[in-house]
Parts: C-alpha cells; structure tokens; sequence
C-alpha cells in the first residue's frame, strides 16, 4: 500500500512542523474506508481523501464493539498507530528526531515543506499482528527499505 508523508511548516517566527503519515483512501478497502472515515490530505499533495493510521490498524472486531466497550482497545490502538506514524516519518525525514510524535516539531534549520509517496506494507487491520512486538517494531518490519519504493516531491 502507499502513504504519503508530510512535513508542513508553521507560519511563526521560528521553524515549526507538523508532521503527518497518512495512507490515501483509494487505496483502501471501501468497507474499511465507510469503517474509518477520510480527512483531507495536506494542500501539498492536492487534499486528496486520506485515512488515518489508526482507524486503518483497528482490528475487525473495534467496531462491531459497543462504544462503551471500545474503551480498552481504542487507547492502545492510538499508542499503536502513534509509534508506527513515528517510524514512517522517521524513515522519510531524518531530522524528525523525537521518539514519539509530536504535535508540532521545532527544527533548527527551516527546510520547508515536502512530501513523499513510500510503499508500505498493508496496515489494514494489523493491530493484532504489530501490538505484541510494540517495543521491537522498526520502519523495516512495517515493510518500509531504505529509500526503495519512495517518490519526493
């Protein structure tokens, strides 16, 4: 599957980021995108529809769950989808050093905005397969190689 990584600069007086990983909705399934729901993608890849990495890991079983019941599963499917979005943009921008996502990110330099297209492995409904290796997970286990399969912009 391919996502589109992003690093947007903040307008402000110092170089701000906001970084995101996000999987285009085309490429998913139309039951998982009317499970998932889509967002905008960034205004430097044409806002085309996009799905977000945590409702795209979920296993099949979140949602046939009440809302009540979901409360135990949706915190580590968040903690799931945060370090594997951390491992992607890792893997795509270097200088994005934190060890987990941050809402904005500060840098030194100011290298602008960019983008790119990497070939992922399928995150559809892979919570239960990726959650057990937590803590050993790397961007090579996510099916991402150095610099194979990415397209910059």
């Amino acid at each position: 599957m391919d996502i589109i990584v992003t690093r947007s600069r903040i307008a402000g007086t110092r170089p701000h980021y906001v970084y995101r990983a996000l999987v285009p909705a085309d490429t998913v399934s139309a039951e998982r995108r009317a499970l998932a729901g889509t967002v905008a993608g960034p205004k430097c890849v044409g806002r085309v529809p996009c799905v977000r990495i945590a409702p795209l890991l979920a296993p099949a079983r979140y949602f046939e769950m009440q809302h009540a019941e979901r409360g135990g599963l949706a915190p580590r499917i968040g903690l799931l989808a945060r370090r594997i979005e951390t491992l992607i943009i890792r893997a795509n921008f270097p200088e994005m050093t934190a060890g987990s996502l941050p809402i904005v990110f500060q840098l030194d330099d100011d290298p602008g905005d960019a983008f790119t297209w990497s070939a992922i492995n399928d995150l559809t409904d892979a919570f239960d397969r990726h959650e057990p290796d937590f803590d050993i997970l790397t961007a090579f286990d996510l099916g991402l190689r150095d610099a194979d399969g990415r397209r910059a912009a």
